[in-house]
């Protein structure tokens, strides 16, 4: 799913330890090479029905009191991130920062659990966000890679994300879809939606070859693990119910040597309304550092 590199400052709200490595689904070796050669797996049974009831009031009460667009943790994915306008698809940061049940759940758990499974227990949690697509006029999300959000100085030995959603999900309501076996091609060339670099989200430059593209339609308490270099989207919303999803990013940190040495032209053109508010939200002296390291790489702001 489309990823936001996290500040300096990460939290990590995620339950971890010999709790979450005891919950969950356990993944089979056939499952484990279905995900390394397709790029994708979906997964049943991460969570009970009345678990997922109870995280999607929490989830709505999220959005509905916008919590978060101060610190720009609150933003449109794929429309200018304007106050007052309503958002073609809203985006949160971190939300268990906000309704630390979510990070405690056994979805949660779950998806730890999950992740230690693929990549170790050395991993670490990298991301956490929440995706709601409104119910009628929820747009789509455009094909991407993940590892086109990576800046400068980031590295991973390998990343994956955990989409799970808060209800039933279905081609219409805008399930994930994959371009199968992507993950072992190259990362393709990204730029901001529209060419607009106000803009959050990231899509390809060229239209990924559809013809392995395989939709995932799941129910609620499922999830579908995709690896960083995965081409993938999600159609829009044309139900008339919202589609909400839940996010965790996991990856096992790379060696010094193997750390990006560069940022990509499509990330350093970024000069987004919700950056504006993440750095007006610190302290005066950590603002400053954070401009001068932004002007020490390049980027806009």
């Amino acid at each position: 799913m489309m990823q936001a590199a996290p500040s300096a400052d990460v939290f990590t709200g995620i339950t971890s330890g010999t709790e979450s490595s005891a919950s969950g689904p356990r993944l089979s070796a056939d499952q484990l090479t279905t995900l390394r050669r397709d790029g994708f797996l979906l997964v049943h049974g991460m969570a009970s029905r009345e678990e997922i009831a109870r995280l999607q009031s929490l989830y709505d009460r999220l959005f509905a009191e916008r919590r978060g667009w101060d610190k720009g943790d609150l933003f449109d994915m794929v429309g200018r991130d304007e106050a007052g306008k309503a958002a073609a698809l809203p985006q949160m940061l971190w939300p268990s920062r906000y309704e630390p049940e979510l990070g405690t759940s056994q979805l949660a758990r779950s998806a730890r659990s999950i992740a230690e499974q693929i990549l170790g227990p050395q991993l670490e949690n990298m991301l956490e966000h929440a995706i709601l697509k409104p119910a009628a006029k929820g747009a789509a999300t455009p094909w991407h890679q993940d590892e086109a959000f990576n800046r400068k100085g980031s590295g991973f030995e390998e990343s994956i994300s955990i989409w799970m959603p808060l209800q039933d999900v279905t081609v219409e309501s805008g399930c994930m879809r994959y371009i199968s076996g992507s993950n072992h091609g190259p990362l393709m060339d990204h730029r901001s939606p529209n060419n607009d670099p106000t803009i959050h989200g990231l899509e390809t430059v060229a239209t990924p070859d559809l013809t392995h593209c395989k939709d995932v339609p799941m129910p609620a308490g499922s999830g579908v693990i995709h690896l960083s270099r995965t081409i993938h989207s999600a159609g829009p919303n044309t139900s008339g119910q919202p589609r909400r999803a839940y996010i965790l990013g996991f990856a096992v940190q790379s060696t010094r040597h193997k750390l990006l040495s560069r940022d990509y032209p499509w990330n350093l053109e970024k000069q987004t309304a919700r950056d504006k508010r993440e750095l007006m939200s610190l302290p005066p002296l950590r603002r400053t550092l954070r401009r001068i390291r932004r002007m020490l790489r390049g980027q806009k702001f």
